[in-house]
């Protein structure tokens, strides 16, 4: 369901946000979730050229913006998904038109609805039918 065989690189400042997101992806089938907490460990994953293919972004992660990494990641061809605490930006991120924006709290529905919006939905398993998930 939803994930499967997905490489996700998830920035995510708050540890139990960033495990529950990591715990959904692996419940939907995902190859690998590779969590960072700060926008320095971002860059840092950018420079090591790791692969991943989808990144989930927390737009300001430790009071910094990632917009710089989030363009970064997207001239290398990944899609990106947003997630904000913050209701100005749900609207859409400046510079990054089309970019889905997921608002804190979530489930795993807005998560994978957000994922299928930035991959195409063609490119994901059918949809399930059943809860939307935990609040995270």
């Amino acid at each position: 369901m939803g994930l499967i065989g997905m490489r996700l690189l998830v920035l995510e400042d708050e540890y139990l946000i960033g495990l529950e997101l990591e715990r959904i992806a692996e419940e939907c089938g995902a190859r690998s979730v590779h969590l960072v907490s700060t926008v320095d460990e971002l860059l840092g994953w950018i420079d090591s050229d790791a692969v991943c293919d989808i990144a989930i972004l927390e737009v300001q992660a430790r009071g910094l913006s990632s917009l710089e990494a989030a363009f970064l990641l997207q001239q290398s061809g990944i899609p990106i998904v947003f997630t904000t605490a913050y209701d100005q930006q749900l609207s859409g991120i400046t510079g990054f038109p089309g970019v889905p924006v997921v608002e804190k709290p979530y489930g795993k529905t807005q998560i994978l609805q957000a994922v299928r919006l930035a991959l195409g939905a063609n490119q994901l398993a059918p949809k399930q039918n059943g809860p939307s998930g935990e609040l995270v």
